[in-house]
């Protein structure tokens, strides 16, 4: 099964999906140190809301000017146009342990 679980790798770090037992997360090094980061279960949920939380700092930290000219020119947009910010509404879960609820407005 772990054979169909996604994989994803940069220059730096290889992220894993693996399932045993349960949901596990592994972030591995690239440069072959041996070193890994095992996330399991419910841990992975809140590693997703926080990373979720502050997705607009991460954004912008990681998308430097001249991908943001670009991206803006790729959507039709002039790249000297001001472009409003975007604000996102966060969503909440419920967890009771074994399932994840939307809340409610």
């Amino acid at each position: 099964m772990t054979d169909k679980l996604p994989i994803r790798s940069t220059d730096k770090w290889t992220f894993h999906l693996h399932q045993e037992e349960g949901l596990q997360f592994h972030i591995t090094s690239g440069q072959e140190t041996g070193d890994h980061i095992l996330i399991e279960g419910h841990d992975i949920s809140t590693l997703l809301d926080f990373l979720y939380d502050h997705r607009e700092l991460i954004y912008h930290a990681t998308h430097d000017e001249e991908l943001h000219r670009l991206e803006a020119t790729e959507a039709g947009a002039h790249p000297t146009d001001q472009q409003p910010e975007q604000h996102f509404e966060p969503i909440f879960y419920f967890d009771d342990g074994i399932e994840r609820t939307r809340a409610s407005h």
